[in-house]
């Protein structure tokens, strides 16, 4: 069984939050994609509604993921976008089945 962890983290911003929020997750992606055992670490737009956005991660271990939720950088993405969004941030961490 693999170690790696998937987390699907989903953003809902206010109506007309899009561009705001780009800009607060942009330096949170860099510095998050320098870490030791991140494997992937991506954000997406939802084409049909602008406000909404997905992280898709995956790291390589449950210990990398502590780690980076304990980062600055996250903190700072998490305070950032907390006026821009309609509710908290909704994370999944996933269990790989097959």
């Amino acid at each position: 069984m693999t170690t790696e962890i998937h987390v699907v983290a989903l953003v809902e911003g206010k109506p007309g939050s899009a561009e705001a929020i780009v800009n607060v997750v942009a330096p949170c992606i860099t510095a998050t994609r320098r870490e030791q055992d991140c494997l992937s670490y991506t954000f997406h737009q939802d084409k049909a509604r602008p406000d909404r956005f997905m992280f898709i991660e995956i790291w390589a271990n449950e210990d990398a993921l502590k780690q980076h939720a304990q980062s600055a950088h996250l903190k700072t993405l998490v305070d950032g976008l907390a006026p821009l969004t309609a509710h908290p941030l909704e994370v999944s961490v996933l269990q790989t089945r097959f």
